[in-house]
């Protein structure tokens, strides 16, 4: 099914961008600027079960981008710099360039080519996966499906017996486990991915050890003028599913933790997640209230005048649209216009009188 949505998005963005329409009414709608937002920097994967795919980009195309914002006449700038401009009327069109959660690919894949084009970009840091004291369920969820040919698994009150032998199995598989996950307390989710890891014998320390970066590391892009650390939250929870209390020290413990392991405070945040379901206004008056300068979520939106620093929106650079023109497309905020526009015509009642 995912794979159908998104053939036919892409059909339309490609039959938008032929058509040559995004850059008629590009000056309408595409704002001040737009925040950019990576997770995987890495070489393509191989296999072709891969329900994380959308979260990954080549380091080759993450340079493309780059260039293309440049050769656009954007602005490359961090996120000081984009609060400002964002205050100026007149001030140049810019991107922001963000990456999610710590994985060390960004260490070492993405920063070279970023360092070498002097592009600023900002790290969003989870400080759980960066200590090994949390755990990227979603990856550790790819691991169990992948490495069985049947899996057991309790999330909350259900028990689910999944076959994952062959590869579509193993994609329904996946499907299933991650909208159940989804939909269970945040503290539930992590007990049935804790138990699961025990019974099938998946390595989550090691995993960590490989896949995220050290504080070493952490600390060496800190003492890069081109980067920014923002905070991420502990433990990567939905903050809206948690209790305000425990939502806001989610929020101002993982800055304390990035402080006291680099020496900086970080100054703006990313929600976990991000999307209508999992951040919301309660969660934007934290922010607020905490001092955060900015905050980003992942709801799809150029930037303007109007823009709320607290909810910031941004544009995911999807690993199944490794291409420029998809990038021209959405910077152009007319995909995003339309997406709205279509939105509002499916929710309007059939007449005045349906209000």
């Amino acid at each position: 099914m995912h794979g159908l949505k998104t053939t036919g998005y892409k059909a339309g963005l490609n039959a938008l961008y032929w058509s040559g329409a995004h850059r008629l009414f590009a000056p309408h709608v595409r704002g001040a600027g737009a925040i950019l937002m990576f997770h995987h920097v890495r070489a393509a994967g191989r296999s072709g079960f891969r329900p994380n795919a959308h979260l990954e980009v080549t380091p080759g195309f993450l340079g493309q981008v780059v260039e293309r914002i440049t050769a656009r006449g954007l602005d490359i700038v961090d996120l000081d710099e984009a609060s400002r401009r964002l205050a100026d009327p007149g001030a140049r069109r810019f991107v922001v360039l963000t990456f999610d959660d710590g994985y060390r690919n960004n260490f070492t894949e993405a920063y070279p080519v970023l360092k070498a084009l002097r592009a600023p970009f900002t790290l969003y840091v989870a400080t759980g996966l960066i200590d090994r004291t949390a755990v990227p369920w979603w990856e550790v969820m790819v691991s169990l499906v992948e490495q069985t040919p049947r899996l057991k698994m309790r999330i909350g009150d259900r028990v689910f017996d999944l076959p994952t032998a062959t590869l579509s199995e193993k994609r329904g598989a996946a499907r299933t486990l991650a909208l159940q996950l989804c939909s269970v307390a945040e503290d539930a989710q992590r007990d049935a991915i804790d138990r699961a890891a025990a019974v099938y014998g998946v390595d989550t320390q090691q995993m960590l050890a490989r896949e995220m970066m050290s504080w070493d590391e952490v600390r060496a892009l800190t003492a890069d003028t081109l980067v920014t650390i923002g905070a991420h939250t502990v433990g990567h929870y939905a903050l809206a599913r948690l209790e305000r209390g425990r939502a806001m020290r989610e929020m101002d413990e993982s800055r304390d933790r990035i402080e006291a392991m680099t020496g900086r405070r970080p100054r703006h945040f990313a929600y976990p997640y991000g999307s209508h379901r999992t951040v919301g206004e309660r969660e934007f008056d934290l922010a607020s209230d905490l001092g955060f300068t900015t905050a980003v979520t992942t709801r799809r939106g150029v930037l303007g005048p109007e823009s709320r620093l607290t909810a910031l929106p941004r544009i995911s650079m999807n690993g199944h649209y490794q291409s420029t023109r998809y990038l021209d497309l959405l910077l152009s905020g007319v995909p995003i216009a339309l997406e709205r526009r279509i939105r509002g015509w499916v929710g309007r009642p059939a007449s005045p009188s349906a209000r």
